[in-house]
């Protein structure tokens, strides 16, 4: 299936690239001490890497769902969502944004102690049939070495995090 096909796909996408503190932990759940240990200044981050973000935070700074002050510092660069089966087509579009930014990728990685990743959310639409089965179709998270070897050039980890929902 191709995005033509975005009607009938049920299949919403998106990609963020993140940073965060390199430091070992024993958690979840983390001790006050590593907490400490993973904060930092997104400022520094946006100065080095040489990209806006689409969202920061810092620890301590107040939480938009919840009464409790954000425990970790962010930094985010996100693209807007696609309604697509094609993963690696969402992965590909987030490189071409940050291999342009490689030098200050690695510079602000070296120079703040941090790791990248990138992060694809996978919201799957799913429907629950009159005898109480549940219809979805998935995605196929597949990648070409070239995708990978793309990733690997700038140190970048691939996560996914993946929703099913139903009507």
């Amino acid at each position: 299936m191709n995005d033509t096909d975005t009607a009938a796909a049920g299949c919403t996408q998106r990609a963020y690239l993140y940073l965060e503190r390199d430091v070992a932990t024993d958690g979840p759940p983390y001790n006050p001490a590593e907490l400490d240990l993973m904060a930092f200044e997104p400022d520094e981050v946006t100065r080095l890497l040489g990209l806006d973000p689409t969202a920061t935070w810092r620890r301590g700074d107040p939480h938009p769902q919840f009464p409790a002050p954000r425990r970790f510092s962010g930094w985010n660069y996100e693209q807007p969502a696609r309604v697509t089966y094609a993963t690696e087509d969402v992965v590909t579009a987030m490189l071409d944004a940050v291999e342009p930014h490689a030098e200050g990728l690695v510079n602000a990685c070296k120079t703040l102690g941090m790791r990248a990743a990138i992060m694809v959310v996978i919201e799957m639409q799913g429907s629950r049939q009159n005898d109480g089965d549940i219809s979805i179709s998935t995605p196929a998270i597949t990648y070409s070495a070239a995708t990978l070897r793309r990733a690997a050039a700038l140190d970048l980890a691939l996560n996914h995090d993946q929703y099913v929902l139903i009507d």
